[in-house]
């Protein structure tokens, strides 16, 4: 499975559904609450240390991954 599938899954589960998340350019987009939010970035940065950043995007969450 590649990279993006994975992570998507891992959103999928922490979300519990599926469609609120997908990637362009390499950047990962997440439609969530602040708290969700929050939840998606703990489980990232268990996963993927110290190469996660995330910023507000409208009304979205964006998840950068930084080599």
């Amino acid at each position: 499975m590649g990279f993006e599938k994975i992570v998507l899954a891992k959103v999928a589960k922490v979300l519990k559904q599926d469609r609120q998340a997908y990637f362009f350019n390499g950047t990962l987009f997440v439609r969530a609450s602040k708290p969700e939010a929050c939840q998606v970035f703990s489980m990232l940065s268990k996963y993927y240390y110290d190469m996660v950043e995330v910023s507000l995007m409208g009304d979205e969450f964006a998840y950068d991954f930084v080599a």
